[in-house]
């Protein structure tokens, strides 16, 4: 949870708020905990953190960014039913027990998250880190690798 907007930048910022985001908006996760629950996905506390504040956004950037096109989002959790078996396969390359996000916004790759609060890419068998919470979030948005990152 963050205080303010103050950390991401203004052209994230203009594009989550245009999608009904707040520095305090809170949304209750249960329903997203319950449906994936049953397939045995156990929402942790970064991505319980992460989905209170973003979940539900759908956020369609497109064009150029700093290191490749922007990258829209669709911040629904249940767009990932059933993957789990996927997501098991993946947590090898991961700080494990990877939790749903949701998609990238033309639906081509899944997100999540770590436990240790890192946003994931995934596509097919590639894990492709992007950052942790917010800051992975405004890395997708804007088109940005990771530091380290090709």
């Amino acid at each position: 949870m963050r205080p303010d907007d103050r950390d991401l930048p203004s052209r994230v910022t203009q594009a989550l708020k245009a999608a009904g985001w707040s520095p305090r908006r809170r949304v209750d996760v249960s329903d997203w905990e319950s449906a994936l629950a049953p397939e045995g996905f156990a929402m942790h506390d970064a991505a319980r953190a992460f989905l209170t504040e973003f979940g539900g956004l759908a956020v369609p950037v497109s064009g150029a960014g700093r290191d490749y096109a922007r990258i829209g989002v669709r911040l629904d959790p249940v767009l990932c039913l059933g993957q789990k078996k996927w997501f098991d396969s993946l947590d090898a390359t991961t700080a494990g027990d990877l939790y749903p996000l949701g998609e990238e916004h033309d639906g081509h790759a899944s997100l999540a998250m770590d436990v240790a609060g890192t946003i994931h890419l995934l596509f097919n068998d590639q894990v492709k880190r992007i950052g942790p919470g917010a800051t992975g979030l405004a890395r997708l948005l804007e088109g940005e690798d990771a530091p380290g990152q090709d």
